[in-house]
């Protein structure tokens, strides 16, 4: 028994004084390189801060940032998991999840981000756009969706009462605004901010009549509002809690450091769209008409499926056909 104890407390001692960092489990390596896939406009820049800042340094070598330009590049980016974090619009991630790709939802961060513009200061309402020519970029994708529910609830039909125009992007749905062609246009951010400052550049009044968040809350009661875009983690990475957890915490530091410092931020977002032609005051002022809040998607699971469940009454085809189970939403 003495024998015993005595080789119980060596044994003891050797944990006890187990040198430094030394464990019975090895840290996880690194990846080599994480992918983060943005869009063109200003949510591409919290994404851009953390690739120039190696944000993501605790559990990757290397961050790297690509952009996708329209759906038929996001299609590719996904169905080719081309990227482990992407940003898209929380519908386009739900009817990917529906189509059996894998991936999780991890936050909503925009709420609004889409506008009427016009050069008629009596537009204050969708009843208002009855008979009138609307010129709608990316047919089917949310922003139309989105147009369409808000006419559809405010007693518009979108088919018979509105003239849509569908333009093929949001550069020639600009064009034709500017060009005086057309007088009513659906614009994101910065594009809208971009309209604006051109217009009164060349002594031309525009308005930015109506936000189309405030119109959802209108038409719903304000039983939700819109969800619109947020990030996923596709392939692998949706199932390495380690890397999404350490994505979520720097994805909301870049976020609160692109609102404390929109002049900044707005450079790092022309560095990041040089290619597109976007300056930096533009993506700055472009931020006060953007509804950024930054909400893991289990916090934001209320209004995501209240933005869901309208979208599937108006049509199935807007979540790829039913709605996603809570699966698809990270730490639900």
């Amino acid at each position: 028994m003495k024998l015993l104890r005595i080789m119980s407390g060596i044994l003891i001692a050797a944990i006890v004084f187990l040198p430094a960092g030394c464990s019975k489990e090895e840290p996880a390596a690194k990846l080599a390189e994480i992918k983060i896939v943005g869009t063109i406009g200003p949510m591409v820049i919290p994404l851009a801060r953390m690739a120039e800042t190696n944000a993501l340094d605790s559990v990757a070598e290397k961050t790297s940032l690509t952009l996708w330009a329209n759906p038929a590049q996001l299609q590719a980016t996904i169905a080719g998991s081309q990227g482990d974090f992407v940003s898209l619009p929380v519908n386009s991630a739900a009817t990917f999840y529906n189509k059996g790709i894998q991936l999780k939802l991890l936050d909503c961060s925009v709420w609004n981000i889409l506008y009427l513009l016009s050069t008629d200061p009596d537009i204050t309402s969708m009843e208002d756009l009855r008979g009138k020519r609307v010129v709608v970029p990316f047919q089917g994708t949310s922003p139309d969706v989105v147009f369409r529910f808000n006419l559809e609830q405010s007693g518009v039909d979108p088919e018979t009462d509105v003239d849509i125009f569908y333009a093929p992007d949001p550069v020639q749905a600009t064009q034709l605004f500017l060009s005086g062609q057309d007088d009513y246009v659906l614009l994101s951010e910065p594009s809208a901010t971009t309209v604006m400052k051109k217009a009164a550049a060349s002594g031309k009044t525009v308005y930015r009549n109506l936000n189309m968040n405030e119109v959802w809350k209108e038409v719903t009661g304000g039983a939700s509002q819109i969800a619109q875009a947020g990030t996923i983690a596709l392939g692998a990475v949706s199932e390495n809690t380690a890397v999404m957890d350490a994505f979520l915490e720097e994805y909301e530091k870049a976020v609160q450091w692109m609102l404390d410092n929109p002049e900044e931020a707005g450079e790092v977002g022309a560095r990041a769209l040089v290619e597109q032609g976007f300056t930096a005051d533009v993506l700055a002022e472009s931020m006060a008409y953007i509804d950024w809040r930054f909400t893991p998607a289990d916090e934001a699971y209320d209004d995501i499926t209240g933005f869901l469940t309208a979208l599937m009454e108006a049509s199935p085809d807007f979540t790829g056909g039913k709605m996603p189970d809570n699966a698809f939403y990270y730490g639900k």
